[in-house]
């Protein structure tokens, strides 16, 4: 698992991951972590406690997808901008997850388990498709 600003650690055990999450902001110098797979595939979470945007790349199916709550958690509408020690994302009111829905996800990646029933996954390969701009 790779943590802003931490060197990166081989667990073995979940506990380990939920306090790194868990301990997570929305700004600072700790706000991203990353848990990869024997496959090369990876959970990915930026932000913390209430703001987190969460994606997914599945290598095998060469795909990147975020995560995205039937019914969103915050009360504003329209596009918002995370800004955390990589740089910014944008995102819309249904990507923002709480941590509680991070932990739950990153549990299910790390155990290979089925996501739980209240995040949906939203197609972004066509985002990392794209050329970049000169």
């Amino acid at each position: 698992m790779k943590v802003e600003n931490k060197d990166p650690v081989k667990v073995d055990n979940f506990s380990k991951i939920e306090k790194s999450l868990r301990s997570l902001k929305s700004y600072g110098p700790c706000s991203y972590a990353i848990l990869e797979n024997d496959d090369g595939s990876y959970i990915q979470v930026a932000g913390g406690r209430v703001t987190c945007v969460l994606e997914l790349r599945e290598k095998k199916q060469d795909r990147q997808l975020r995560a995205y709550l039937s019914v969103p958690r915050v009360c504003y509408t329209g596009e918002q901008t995370l800004m955390f020690g990589a740089g910014q994302v944008k995102m819309q009111p249904d990507e923002i997850l709480f941590i509680d829905d991070v932990v739950a996800a990153f549990k299910a990646f790390f155990e290979k388990t089925p996501f739980p029933l209240n995040i949906k996954w939203r197609e972004m390969s066509h985002i990392f498709a794209a050329p970049l701009l000169p």
